[in-house]
């Protein structure tokens, strides 16, 4: 234990990053945290492109993934009271299914195709949400009905592209926005969700022998950033009603597809 304080202290010690990075790093970090905690991380697919702009890609997957975990972890106890374990167990094993895929052909995808197929489908889905709000067609929070067939195939489309591409989300989404759930148990089931599939990704990423002395000194300095952001995406979230909840995380859900386009495409 002893050796690996030290060896993290020199570590940390022959960084010589300037401010620009730590800004970048912190909003990075802020976005992600107030994301799943206030909106289900509909802006959090946001986060790592922010980071990618100071550190190589392998470098930020190691670095985010377990400050990921422990944001999940803590967000699941601020919204512990509003889970719905039915539609989680059925995410759960579509997410552990579509994981395994990843996993298996990771070496043998083509992951712009996949991008290309996720953001068009979170663009069209966000688009044809407010072409109904336009055309008033959007009904109140009603009686909740689930197809668990869908939910099972979205959420494994959800852990391959959670794994492949960081993009989790956006067919998480895809099944869940239409449910119309109150946002406190929309929230709650994301939070759950995720957890588990960003917890089983660890081993599979160690595998990859990614993570460095390097990575896991960036991680603790930046934890810190992780308990601010999420009380503030619960304040953001008890603030607004669930009519202006849905129009902010479709829009997120819109930016976050635009966002797959343009860093794979242009």
């Amino acid at each position: 234990m002893e050796n690996f304080l030290e060896n993290l202290f020199k570590t940390y010690s022959t960084f010589d990053y300037s401010i620009l990075f730590y800004l970048t790093a912190f909003l990075s970090v802020s976005v992600v945290a107030i994301s799943k905690s206030g909106f289900g991380g509909g802006l959090g697919g946001l986060g790592v492109p922010i980071m990618l702009f100071i550190l190589p890609a392998k470098v930020v997957l190691a670095v985010f993934l377990p400050l990921i975990v422990l944001m999940d972890f803590w967000v699941i106890y601020v919204w512990r009271k509003f889970p719905i374990y039915k539609i989680i167990i059925v995410m759960c094993l579509g997410g552990l299914l579509g994981q395994i895929g990843g996993w298996y052909f990771f070496d043998y995808l083509n992951d712009k195709s996949i991008l290309l197929i996720i953001a068009s489908l979170a663009i069209v889905t966000s688009l044809r949400y407010f072409i109904n709000l336009y055309k008033k067609k959007i009904n109140k929070i009603n009686e909740i009905k689930v197809n668990y067939k869908k939910g099972f195939g979205w959420s494994s489309l959800s852990g391959f592209s959670s794994f492949i591409a960081l993009s989790g989300a956006i067919p998480a989404h895809i099944f869940l926005l239409p449910l119309k759930l109150k946002r406190e148990n929309f929230v709650s089931i994301m939070s759950f969700y995720f957890f588990f599939v960003n917890f089983t990704k660890i081993p599979f990423f160690w595998e990859l022998e990614i993570f460095t002395m390097k990575t896991i000194s960036i991680t603790l300095f930046l934890i810190p950033i992780i308990p601010a952001g999420i009380f503030f995406g619960k304040w953001l979230n008890s603030k607004i009603s669930d009519k202006y909840f849905y129009h902010i995380t479709h829009i997120a859900l819109f930016l976050c597809g635009i966002n797959l386009l343009i860093k794979e495409y242009f």
